[in-house]
């Protein structure tokens, strides 16, 4: 018997092509979609949606054997489909902060889209009675989205504009950054105003595109001492540090000039101050979507009675760090919650139009009452804390929320989450601790993972030539949990006072004093260089007046030799031993932030 031909497009006689199967499941699922979305989960009936989809119930349950199968398959189709996507995958902008800005808008407003919301709220909701329905609210992983992220970074990356280390995870991570924190605001009713959501989306793209941006592809030629002293270090093979990373780069013999005479000094090779901003190596604040620069700009000083600034002065000193390429500023002084509130207003008024350029950071302080505000850590403090903070600062977010000190009065869990409940609000975006005993640092993070709540990101700590007492427990601690550390350094010389000899004033020991006579900079700026060869993601710096800000912003284009810092190692001990950073000194904690 010879076959039956084709008739009418069926494959045999009676049962529908692939094409029509395809059709007729996509038109079940909009009509099931529908349903739920109408009468909800308990209102909802098979009969129903085979009503609304215009087929016989014979044919629904032939597909999907009871509701409870019929929800799981359409909650989860519906929270990953790709529908209407003709923007994504029309041709992007040559520009990538255009190409990312269009795939930003579109993720922004599938997150928040309210059919996707009720539906995935429907799920959450019916989840104690049908565990299974937890993993289809949870299907929030756009997949042709995030590939459309990846195929452009590696078309960027094939062309030299962009590093990124892993392409995929980049994608994932920027993606969370636009939409997951809207969508989850979403599902408890929570909507911000379309203004708000594009500054923060701006804000999403500036940051990603500060962390994969190349910068300083071709570097200016050094003036006549630095070539010679970079030319003497290659000559003898010695490595030269490479601010902003712990690596070291070595010069290549071939390329060297003529050896400098015996005892000629080595001095630093020194960018010029209008490449400061691209010799800005920007690095992830631990294993987190965050970029920080070298450099961070601490402003606490600048609220000081007799010894801070008026405001056009904070003003100018944030204007010129911002165009130098930093990008963390922190204004926390936690040796007076006066000087702190008003260093905080002061930061805010000088980040006026600009905040969206700023990672900005700040630090719960000491209650004024702990008996009628509550211990530094609690939640009834840290959430007043940071509403106070949000008001003087004249910002509705803080990207980088820190507790103080260690507070043995408040139970960790109760921190860890009055913090994530923070997060979960949106205003706070990463959270961070600073003068934390390792242990205790160890605890909270084990509470965190216990209970599912944000971790800290980051510890900030003093750190120098002169304290580095973090480098027994911490800096592992810190390397093997993924978090990023924030050394902090000594405030500048007062408004007035001569600014060039170093900013941190006695607490240079000899060697790093002697070192940076003999390398041609200041004790400041080798204090800072020998930071950024180990492993720390940003050196904060509180600067009072415009000169100590050149100062330091000029360290980061210095290269130094090797054997210099090497020499610095050669005289100091992990725990400090001379000056102000030794252990058990009043004036300053083994661990932890300067008092």
């Amino acid at each position: 018997m010879e076959p039956r031909q084709s008739d009418g497009g069926r494959s045999r006689a009676g049962r529908p092509t692939s094409a029509e199967a395809a059709r007729l499941t996509e038109k079940l699922r909009r009509a099931a979609v529908d349903t739920f979305l109408e009468h909800g989960y308990d209102g909802a009936t098979m009969e129903a949606v085979a009503r609304a989809a215009g087929v016989t119930k014979s044919t629904l349950y032939s597909r999907y054997p009871d509701k409870r199968t019929l929800f799981i398959a359409v909650s989860s189709w519906a929270l990953t489909r790709q529908e209407r996507d003709t923007r994504v995958l029309e041709p992007l902008p040559d520009d990538l902060a255009a190409a990312l800005t269009l795939i930003a808008r579109a993720i922004l407003a599938r997150s928040v889209d309210p059919d996707i919301v009720r539906l995935s709220r429907m799920a959450i909701a019916e989840s104690p009675r049908f565990p299974e329905f937890a993993a289809s609210s949870q299907a929030t992983t756009w997949s042709p989205r995030i590939q459309v992220i990846i195929d452009l970074l590696q078309a960027r990356e094939r062309a030299g504009d962009v590093t990124v280390p892993d392409v995929a995870l980049a994608a994932e991570q920027f993606f969370a950054m636009v939409g997951a924190m809207p969508a989850w605001l979403a599902a408890y009713g929570i909507y911000r105003t379309p203004e708000a959501e594009d500054e923060r989306l701006q804000h999403a793209v500036r940051l990603f595109l500060s962390g994969i941006l190349t910068r300083g592809t071709a570097p200016p030629a050094p003036p006549p001492a630095a070539a010679a002293a970079a030319a003497a270090a290659a000559a003898n093979h010695l490595p030269v540090a490479e601010p902003g990373t712990g690596r070291a780069v070595a010069r290549s013999a071939a390329t060297a000039e003529p050896r400098l005479p015996p005892g000629t000094p080595a001095g630093p090779r020194v960018t010029s101050s209008a490449a400061t901003a691209g010799s800005m190596r920007y690095q992830p604040l631990g294993r987190r979507g965050l970029y920080v620069s070298p450099l961070a700009l601490g402003t606490g000083v600048l609220g000081a009675p007799h010894r801070g600034c008026d405001q056009p002065t904070a003003t100018e000193l944030v204007t010129r760090y911002l165009d130098a390429g930093g990008n963390l500023v922190d204004p926390t002084e936690l040796r007076d919650a006066d000087i702190h509130a008003r260093a905080e207003e002061i930061t805010g008024a000088a980040l006026r139009g600009r905040r969206a350029q700023v990672v900005l950071a700040t630090t719960a302080v000491a209650a004024p009452d702990p008996a009628r505000h509550g211990s530094r850590n609690s939640r009834r403090h840290l959430r007043a804390a940071c509403d106070a903070s949000l008001r003087r600062l004249g910002t509705d977010h803080i990207d980088l929320f820190q507790i103080a000190v260690d507070d043995p009065a408040t139970p960790l869990d109760e921190t860890v989450e009055a913090l994530d409940d923070l997060v979960r609000a949106g205003k706070v975006l990463y959270t961070g601790a600073a003068g934390i005993p390792a242990y205790r640092l160890m605890k909270a993070l084990a509470a965190s993972d216990r209970t599912g709540r944000a971790r800290f990101v980051s510890l900030q700590a003093a750190y120098g030539p002169t304290a580095r007492s973090v480098e027994c427990e911490h800096l592992p601690l810190l390397a093997e949990e993924g978090l990023g550390f924030i050394g902090v350094t000594g405030a500048g010389p007062a408004s007035g006072s001569d600014p060039s000899g170093s900013g941190l004033g006695p607490a240079h020991p000899a060697v790093v004093q002697a070192v940076a006579a003999r390398v041609g900079c200041t004790p400041t700026q080798l204090a800072l260089v020998w930071q950024w060869t180990r492993p720390v993601a940003s050196v904060r710096v509180d600067a009072r007046n415009t000169a100590y800000l050149d100062e330091v912003l000029a360290a980061t284009g210095l290269e130094l030799p090797a054997e210099a810092l090497g020499e610095i190692d050669q005289h100091t001990e992990p725990i400090g031993t001379s000056g102000p950073g030794r252990r058990g000194e009043p004036g300053r904690p083994a661990d932890g932030h300067p008092t």
